[in-house]
């Protein structure tokens, strides 16, 4: 009797600890799927970045451009119905992001794409993406 309450306990450890898992499998982060910066034009560098978050929705992107400032971010929050959110779930979403610098140098940019929020599921952010830029 005292063999089988403990299999029983160790079952239940074991099936509490999974628990914490499954939810992590069910709210993934998202991921960058690519990030580019364009040659610097008179001061001005453009940076492409695509994320997928595999079970929620990519809704915008922040980029930090490697010099005194905040981050620049582009959120693409916007009403939708049930059904929409369902079909837009797991695809890539590109945002396109602009700045000028000040000075010629060589700057570190740092990417990250957000998915959730918008009041609809907590926001999630991806891990960081540095991109080395020149600046003539």
């Amino acid at each position: 009797m005292a063999g089988a309450r403990t299999l029983a306990g160790t079952i239940a450890v074991l099936a509490l600890a999974a628990v914490p898992a499954a939810a992590a499998v069910e709210n993934a982060a998202p991921r960058i799927v690519s990030a580019k910066a364009s040659e610097a034009r008179d001061r001005v560098v453009r940076v492409l970045v695509v994320g997928r978050d595999r079970d929620d929705v990519v809704r915008g992107a922040e980029v930090t451009w490697g010099e005194p400032g905040p981050a620049q971010g582009l959120s693409a929050c916007e009403q939708s119905s049930r059904r929409a959110e369902r079909r837009r779930r797991g695809r890539r979403e590109r945002f396109e992001l602009v700045h000028e610098y000040a000075a010629p140098g060589h700057y570190t940019v740092t990417v990250r794409v957000l998915s959730g929020g918008c009041g609809k599921r907590p926001q999630q952010r991806s891990a960081a993406r540095t991109l080395t830029v020149h600046v003539p």
